[in-house]
């Protein structure tokens, strides 16, 4: 059964995104997978921050197994097919690392819709994912 890929971060445009992904994986019998991207923690001395690094990976992974399950739950009106996944790393190398799966079909993702400036500061995941992935990347707007 092929596969449509769908980036999840928990903001309305993410949100949006697997709706979207849900419905076009209805409409092509093909199952959903769910990633959300733990970002890596930046490397630091834990005589300087204890257990900051800890806490902070354990409440990462709290929320992502919270939104992966509350997005998966309102996916499956749509679709009976949806697993889930977590992945670390950055969101776009993460997102096209998982796309190089053969039976993924498509990568959807949503967009936050920056202006130009603060997409050229900030960066963009949408941006690099179209770049970089193996496979066709749908944005939602």
């Amino acid at each position: 059964m092929k596969t449509l890929l769908v980036g999840v971060d928990g903001s309305p445009e993410s949100r949006a995104a697997a709706q979207k992904a849900a419905e076009l994986a209805r409409a092509l019998g093909a199952q959903l997978l769910i990633a959300y991207v733990i970002a890596p923690f930046p490397p630091v001395s834990p005589s300087e921050f204890g257990g900051v690094v800890e806490n902070w990976d354990l409440a990462e992974r709290n929320y992502a197994t919270a939104l992966l399950r509350e997005i998966e739950t309102a996916c499956r009106r749509e679709v009976a097919a949806v697993q889930t996944t977590t992945a670390i790393g950055t969101a776009a190398e993460a997102l096209a690392e998982l796309a190089r799966a053969p039976d993924v079909e498509i990568v959807v993702v949503g967009h936050r819709g920056r202006g130009a400036v603060k997409r050229l500061l900030l960066g963009s995941v949408a941006d690099r994912l179209v770049q970089i992935s193996p496979k066709p990347v749908l944005v939602v707007r």
